[in-house]
């Protein structure tokens, strides 16, 4: 849309015209696709020729003197890789060194000089002066670009997760922008709906509860399973268009985010680590794919809206534990904290001006305009939907910290003679199950526009009552339900993903999946079954590709971080200005 007109590219149906973007992501998934076939086929010719050695070994009792002398086989094959393949590469990586450093995007060579410092070699090492540009030469990447065969073979398995990667946006692209699967419109049926979450938990109870490995209260498998079981709901919720219920769904969206600042404030507040790199890999895990995928599709950060919340409010966690980390042991001060985070909050989003002025320079970031409503503000959606949950990740915090007092409370109760902690249960159900009547009917049954205004400062109510309930009992929190724990491992990539696989934007940039994707047009329940098993497919791939790639992008080495985030920005600047000269039609 411009002033009003419909731009014919991004009418439903036509393929809208790439970008400079876009042709930098084919240009890159290119060159990675290249060398991920040269570093198999390098690979492969390593395993023949080993094998082949080992043949001649087994049937010439004299090879050994020909190794020795060079004179038979692929022992020493002067101006080959032979002798680096026999004695150096085991299938893959040439030696631990080697590989440590290369999937890492490392510098082989500084190993390989630390290790002679190591034995001894240097009594007394002066440290030079190292030159970025130089230490970008012996990166990984830029050694696999420069043919470096070693580096080729030890970064195989990273080349084929990046060109997995490239697959998945592929894929994205051909269902939701190439206009090669038609479009099926959303029906919403209630006992369908319900039928099938119904059969989902119902195989997952009977097949799949176990015992948890351990019996404290919001254990790690308890909170996969309530991320799990929403995330399912969450989903359907997209599927069937199942407006009725829309603040259900809002809760849900804050228990993610409560998740978000109980998790990083457990971690932080125990663990002390506010390390670079630990950080560094948290905004992987969050941006990474996401980060590609609007590139791939043409499409504003904030469409994938819980993306960027949760990073915001995991950046609001780490530095509220940061400033004045060595002061955390101190009860008065972390409820100082707790004080302050709310009254940002409270500023930011209740005061008129405030969130414009704190957000308006990152406007390029977290501006989004449906289509189908051109006019409104472009920061509108990121304040409501940053909005909606402004304090509920300052309770989860709370909860973190109140745990251990919690986790106390519950192992007394379980220690009280039967007659009463069953007195005890009881009472405490009662009075949850009262506070959440009350907020039922009170909040919960308002209309849409009047629930969202309230939401904010009651979500927490639903989500303390079901905490409550949910570790009540010693039984209770010490099985779980694996399939959704599985389910909630991958909510990320399940979130992202039903934008292009599963649903279906109709070939608009930026626009809410308001369609179902539909390879098998007029079959709605077999279409279904055969988009949901491709989706969750696709999805659990990329939650692996990601972790693969995190390791071997963002190590335990902020150094390391450095030089593969600048090599990753120039290799971004060039890719895209080919991209533009190619647009422009320069060449």
């Amino acid at each position: 849309m411009v002033d009003g007109s419909v731009v014919v590219d991004e009418l439903p149906g036509a393929s809208p015209p790439p970008g400079a973007a876009q042709i930098a992501v084919f240009i890159t998934f290119s060159v990675i696709l290249t060398l991920w076939t040269r570093a198999e086929l390098a690979h492969r010719a390593i395993a023949a020729e080993r094998a082949a050695s080992e043949r001649g070994a087994s049937q010439s009792p004299s090879s050994s003197d020909d190794k020795k002398t060079g004179g038979d086989g692929a022992g020493a094959m002067p101006g080959s890789d032979s002798a680096l393949s026999l004695g150096d590469v085991e299938l893959g990586p040439v030696d631990k060194k080697d590989e440590d450093a290369t999937a890492a995007g490392g510098d082989v060579e500084s190993g390989a000089k630390a290790a002679r410092a190591s034995r001894g070699g240097d009594t007394a090492p002066v440290k030079p002066i190292v030159r970025v540009d130089e230490q970008l030469a012996k990166l990984a990447p830029v050694r696999c670009l420069l043919g470096d065969r070693r580096a080729l073979i030890a970064s195989r398995d990273t080349l084929r997760s990046w060109t997995e990667l490239g697959c998945v946006l592929a894929l994205f692209w051909i269902a939701d922008r190439g206009g090669a699967v038609p479009d099926a419109e959303k029906h919403y049926d209630r006992d369908l709906f319900w039928a099938i979450f119904g059969a989902l938990g119902a195989y997952g109870w009977f097949t799949t509860a176990k015992e948890c490995r351990s019996n404290a209260p919001l254990n790690r498998e308890q909170t996969e399973e309530w991320k799990g079981w929403m995330q399912v709901l969450f989903l359907l919720y997209h599927y069937f268009k199942a407006s009725e219920i829309y603040n259900a769904i809002r809760v849900f969206i804050a228990a993610y985010v409560w998740m978000t600042g109980f998790g990083n404030f457990s971690y932080y507040y125990v663990r002390k680590d506010f390390s670079f790199h630990r950080f560094a890999q948290m905004m992987w895990r969050l941006n990474f794919f996401v980060f590609f995928v609007c590139l791939a599709m043409r499409n504003d950060y904030v469409l994938y809206y819980i993306c960027p919340m949760h990073t915001l409010f995991t950046w609001a966690v780490y530095f509220a534990l940061y400033v004045g980390r060595e002061h955390n042991t101190n009860t008065n001060v972390v409820l100082g904290k707790f004080a302050i985070c709310f009254a940002a909050s409270y500023a930011l989003w209740e005061i008129p001006g405030v969130f414009t002025a704190v957000f308006g320079p990152f406007q390029g970031l977290f501006e989004y305009v449906d289509p189908k409503k051109p006019n409104v503000d472009p920061m509108h959606e990121w304040f409501f939907r940053s909005g909606l949950d402004r304090y509920v990740w300052i309770h989860g915090m709370a909860c973190a910290f109140f745990h251990p007092r919690f986790e106390s409370a519950m192992k007394k109760i379980d220690e009280m003679d039967p007659r009463r902690r069953v007195t005890a249960q009881c009472a405490i159900g009662a009075v949850t199950l009262g506070a959440m009547y009350w907020w039922y009917s009170s909040v919960y049954v308002l209309p849409k526009l009047e629930y969202n205004a309230l939401h904010p400062y009651t979500s927490w109510i639903p989500i303390t009552g079901f905490i409550i309930l949910r570790n009540l009992t010693r039984g209770l929190r010490s099985w779980h339900v694996s399939l959704f724990c599985w389910c909630g491992k991958i909510t990320l990539e399940t979130y992202i993903s039903q934008f292009h696989i599963w649903l279906s934007t109709s070939n608009v940039p930026n626009a809410q999946p308001s369609a179902l994707m539909a390879l098998i047009p007029g079959h709605p329940m077999l279409n279904f079954a055969l988009c949901t098993a491709l989706y969750v497919g696709v999805s659990k791939r990329v939650f692996a590709v990601t972790n693969d790639l995190k390791v071997a992008c963002v190590p335990d080495d902020a150094r390391q971080i450095g030089l593969n985030a600048a090599f990753a920005a120039a290799w971004g600047v060039g890719a895209w200005a080919l991209g533009a000269v190619l647009l422009s039609g320069a060449f």
